[in-house]
């Protein structure tokens, strides 16, 4: 019987010390040397009131309303999620233009950080930035279900170890549903 405990103490300890974040090896570098696209436009929409064209270096290309609109990505300072005077202005200009959507439509807002830190301290970090930049939207005239999620530290933009390639990371990006 004590060796049951003692396994089950065991397997315990791993799946903890396992986590729960998804690692991904095969990430794309994104060198910020200009825009990446990748067609995917979205003709499953119900309305038509949106659907996704690219992604840039620095954001998504969504077609809103039928004009082609840029959601920049609003990136953060090492261990931050306040939002700079520039950062700030960043968000208030993807309002503008994320207002014009229904109030049926989710803008999904992800929070990402960089490698620094635990898993958990990154999942709390990614939904702190999350959640300064959904105040902004939501301060500024977007009616439509804004959604908070946290990626932490699994989905890196970059994974050179470099101080430039960890700042791409450290970011907010949007996604628009139905």
């Amino acid at each position: 019987m004590k060796k049951l405990g003692v396994y089950s103490l065991l397997v315990a300890a791993m799946l903890f010390s396992t986590g729960c974040s998804e690692k991904n090896a095969d990430m794309n570098v994104d060198n910020g040397a200009g825009a990446e696209t990748s067609n995917t436009a979205d003709s499953s929409l119900a309305n038509g009131s949106f659907s996704a064209l690219e992604k840039a270096a620095n954001g998504n290309y969504f077609m809103i309303n039928g004009q082609k609109v840029l959601i920049e990505h609003v990136y953060f300072a090492f261990d931050k999620y306040n939002l700079t005077a520039e950062n700030k202005d960043k968000a208030t200009s993807n309002a503008s233009k994320l207002s014009a959507l229904s109030a049926d439509t989710t803008v999904t807002v992800s929070g990402n950080t960089d490698e620094w830190g635990s898993d958990e301290y990154n999942y709390a970090l990614g939904l702190k930035r999350a959640n300064s930049v959904k105040d902004v939207l939501v301060a500024n005239g977007v009616t439509a279900n804004v959604a908070l999620v946290s990626l932490g530290e699994s989905s890196p933009v970059c994974t050179e170890k470099t101080k430039d390639c960890w700042a791409k990371n450290r970011r907010v990006e949007h996604d628009l549903s139905k």
